[in-house]
């Protein structure tokens, strides 16, 4: 596994959620099922890098610069199970 901390597995799983639709805290914490401190670090962390966007009361939302990130590492997904390799195992 590359990706193999919480915080990078919970990193990936957000992504993948907020590509479909814009969603809150609690959704994300339900869907996700890590920690509060794992995902209060991990959107923190996006928001910063300007991956995600918090929009007030309507949760949060992925950027075109997340968009780009999410299809790098499917990219990168492709590249390594043709290796027999994951990039991450699911949460």
């Amino acid at each position: 596994m590359i990706l193999d901390t919480a915080k990078e597995k919970c990193i990936i799983q957000v992504l993948k959620i907020l590509e479909r639709k814009k969603t809150k805290y609690s959704a994300l914490f339900k869907e996700t099922k890590v920690s509060h401190i794992t995902l209060q670090n991990a959107l923190k962390e996006m928001v910063r890098a300007s991956f995600f966007k918090k929009e007030d009361d309507e949760g949060y939302n992925i950027t075109e610069k997340g968009r780009k990130l999410l299809r790098k590492l499917d990219e990168l997904e492709e590249i390594l199970k043709s290796h027999n390799r994951v990039l991450h195992e699911p949460c």
